[in-house]
């Protein structure tokens, strides 16, 4: 049933990801929160749901942008599986391993995308403020999301 949430929050969250418009205030940045999930996920979730979360996640962020489908996949992937080798020795509820872990997510599926569409000093700027954005959001989320997994816990 976790993984079922898990999932549905994953899709939600491309889903608003991509119907939200740039930022014009920074440079046409939109906020990203599909990364923030899956290390949510990745922190939360046992190694096997934790793949299975981020590869769905990337497949809906995927199908609703303009890139190319299926790069996240490798990406997200490779993020879950580093996030739920090294977890023993993270302190998840540490707000500065969420801002990296969440930060170095985007940043892997930035830099993969880069590799296909190609490289400018804009586009780096724009990985490290979405970099640094996406950061922001994993430490907001974590706590939203942790407090509503204590509010529907079972007593």
């Amino acid at each position: 049933m976790t993984t079922l949430i898990a999932i549905t929050g994953a899709l939600l969250a491309a889903a608003l990801q991509a119907r939200m418009p740039g930022l014009s205030w920074l440079a046409g940045v939109r906020l990203e929160f599909v990364p923030a999930v899956v290390v949510y996920g990745s922190f939360t979730l046992r190694r096997k749901q934790a793949l299975l979360l981020a590869a769905l996640a990337a497949m809906a962020q995927d199908a609703l942008s303009a890139g190319p489908f299926g790069l996240s996949v490798l990406a997200y992937g490779l993020a879950a599986l580093l996030i739920t080798a090294t977890r023993e020795v993270l302190d998840r509820d540490l707000p500065w391993v969420q801002f990296g872990a969440g930060a170095m997510t985007c940043g892997t599926v930035a830099v993969l995308q880069f590799f296909v569409v190609g490289i400018s000093f804009t586009l780096l700027f724009k990985l490290m403020l979405v970099a640094l954005i996406t950061g922001i959001v994993t430490v907001v989320l974590f706590f939203a999301l942790d407090y509503f997994r204590l509010l529907w816990a079972p007593a």
